[in-house]
């Protein structure tokens, strides 16, 4: 199974997949000509990111520094290494996920299957290609469900539990939600505890968290306005929307459709059976399982309140989301049910995983396809085009992206109107997926067209 979890994960392309890997790059070099490790964005080559300060991905962007000076001494290309790192954080935090549901008892089954859901999670397979902050939030997120299971007292378990929180923080703001998975458990079984035990936990919780915080990312305390310069931006980004990240007319009910339709077609039943966790499980197994399920669906509620969907900020809810899953299956009495379910749960993500792995390894599947249809376009337009909704004035044949949004089908219906006649379509591997960044970074729809003055 770790064969298999590396072989799907293994990336060493030098190949650019989408701007935001030049973030760390960027960051990194501008460290090294100062030399310092002030990871504020304005200070580095970004002018295309606004050119103002911010500190998003702090704790990420100091470990990616480290990872790019030990690169360079071993002379290996920058985004190979980063994207090696990447698998080394998910090899952990698979390492840390089997260790902590063989504590809370789980059998051979039990180990196997999460190991499994992990080995094929969709949003997992993609980040490891990514030079981005995911993988990183994969193992911190296990490391703290890991803490969970040692069977500390609350004290020593809140405490570092908080440590490992703020250093997420430091990284996303938007983890700070996690701590919803320590927060439940402690809720459910407050009657079974003595208050000061709980109280004096969750004080230390919140020392933890302040000091995680501050050695992950002491300049961002240094400069809290530089900080709220980027959440600001964000928030910004978030509530006004980015398409094709967004609706063309946003409400909440839509964009939690959207959401929810791209979970259910990438992973199936998956977050049906992890809500139904906490009524499968029993004892502190249920109380865990009901903070792991909680804390996905939180996020889930937070971000259909959003006018931008991007599946990679639901990262670090992803491994609680599927260790309940486990968790449930297990719980299962009879083992015709257990292993039926863990074959309708895997086949999915098994699917769709592969597909990914796929699209990030090979990108000339599109070039092959031009080459054997002989299509060779005097226009490409890409969706900053279809958005203008302008007619090419002149071409002989003109190549569009279509990320599955209703921006692009518009826009081919009015090219038709206006004689264009459609000649080839190159269909990718995510054709019949909901927008996402699988459309936008790794494999896209191309449509063709004959334009009209050679129609003729």
């Amino acid at each position: 199974m770790v064969i298999l979890f590396v072989a799907l994960r293994l990336n060493l392309s030098d190949a650019m997949l989408n701007i935001d890997e030049l973030i760390p790059l960027k960051v990194s070099e501008g460290m090294s000509s100062r030399g310092d490790l002030d990871p504020n964005w304005r200070l580095a080559d970004l002018p295309w990111f606004w050119n103002i300060d911010q500190y998003n991905f702090y704790l990420y962007n100091i470990v990616a520094h480290g990872v790019l000076q030990a690169g360079a001494w071993l002379s290996a290309p920058p985004l190979p290494a980063l994207r090696l790192a990447n698998l080394v954080f998910q090899v952990f935090a698979f390492a840390f996920c089997i260790d902590a549901v063989r504590r809370i008892g789980l059998g051979r089954f039990g180990l196997a299957l999460v190991g499994a859901l992990l080995t094929v999670a969709p949003g997992m397979v993609q980040d490891a290609g990514m030079a981005r902050p995911e993988s990183l939030l994969y193992l911190i997120v296990a490391l703290q469900i890991w803490i969970l299971t040692l069977g500390l007292s609350a004290q020593w378990c809140g405490f570092l539990f908080g440590v490992i929180l703020g250093l997420g923080v430091g990284i996303k703001v938007s983890y700070a939600l996690a701590v919803v998975m320590i927060a439940v458990p402690w809720a459910i079984s407050w009657r079974q505890r003595p208050s000061v035990e709980v109280l004096g936990g969750a004080a230390l919780l919140c020392v933890g968290t302040a000091l995680g915080f501050v050695a992950g990312a002491p300049y961002e305390v240094v400069h809290p306005r530089a900080f709220l310069s980027g959440l600001a931006t964000l928030a910004e980004q978030y509530n006004f929307g980015q398409p094709p990240h967004s609706l063309q007319s946003y409400d909440p009910v839509s964009e939690a459709l959207w959401i929810g339709r791209y979970f259910i077609e990438l992973y199936g039943l998956v977050p049906l059976a992890a809500l139904a966790a906490p009524f499968l499980l029993k004892g502190s197994t249920r109380n865990l399982g009901a903070g792991f399920v909680l804390v996905w669906v939180l996020l889930f509620v937070y971000f259909a309140g959003k006018a931008v969907f991007y599946e990679r900020n639901f990262s670090f809810t992803l491994i609680p989301m599927l260790l309940a899953v486990g968790l449930a299956t297990t719980a299962l009495r009879q083992n015709y049910w257990r292993v039926t379910a863990a074959v309708v749960l895997l086949l999915p993500m098994g699917y769709w995983s592969i597909q990914i792995a796929s699209a990030a390894n090979d990108r000339a599947s599109l070039r092959r396809f031009e080459a054997m249809n002989g299509l060779s376009p005097s226009l490409r337009l890409d969706f900053a085009d279809v958005r203008a909704n302008e007619v090419p004035a002149s071409c002989q044949t003109v190549a569009i992206e279509d990320f599955n949004e209703s921006w692009t089908a518009a826009y081919l219906v009015m090219l038709e109107g206006n004689g264009f006649h459609p000649i080839a379509r190159y269909r990718s591997r995510f054709s019949t997926l909901v927008t996402s960044t699988l459309h936008t970074y790794l494999d896209t729809d191309v449509h063709y067209f004959r334009c009209p003055e050679l129609r003729h």
